[in-house]
C-alpha cells in the first residue's frame, strides 16, 4: 500500500469538510474512490489515515538494506541519525 503524506493537514471530521471531495452532477464524490460521500460523517473505510503524534520516522527497510540483517540490534547512533527522514518529527 502506498499513499501520500500532507504535512499540517488536519483530519476532516466529515466528507463535507474534506478537501478531497469534488462535485458531480449526482452530488459530491470522493477523489480517492469515486463514490458518493456523506456530508455529515466520515465513512469507516475512508482512504485518509491519521498519523499519530510521533518523532522522526525513518525507512527501517532502507537502513537494514544498507547495514544488513545479520545484526540489526547493533545499528546504533550514527547510522540511525544518518537514516533518511520519511516524515519529520512533529513540533510539540
Amino acid at each position: 500500500m502506498s499513499g501520500i503524506y500532507i504535512p499540517n493537514m488536519e483530519m476532516p471530521t466529515s466528507c463535507g469538510y474534506c478537501p478531497f471531495k469534488y462535485r458531480t452532477m449526482e452530488g459530491d464524490e470522493c477523489m480517492f474512490n469515486a463514490r458518493s460521500t456523506e456530508y455529515q460523517k466520515r465513512p469507516d473505510d475512508c482512504s485518509l489515515v491519521p498519523v499519530p503524534p510521533h518523532g522522526r520516522l525513518i525507512d527501517a527497510d532502507a537502513l537494514m538494506a544498507k547495514y544488513g540483517q545479520r545484526k540489526p540490534f547493533m545499528v546504533f547512533g550514527e547510522q540511525i541519525e544518518s537514516a533518511p527522514t520519511i516524515i519529520p518529527a512533529e513540533e510539540e
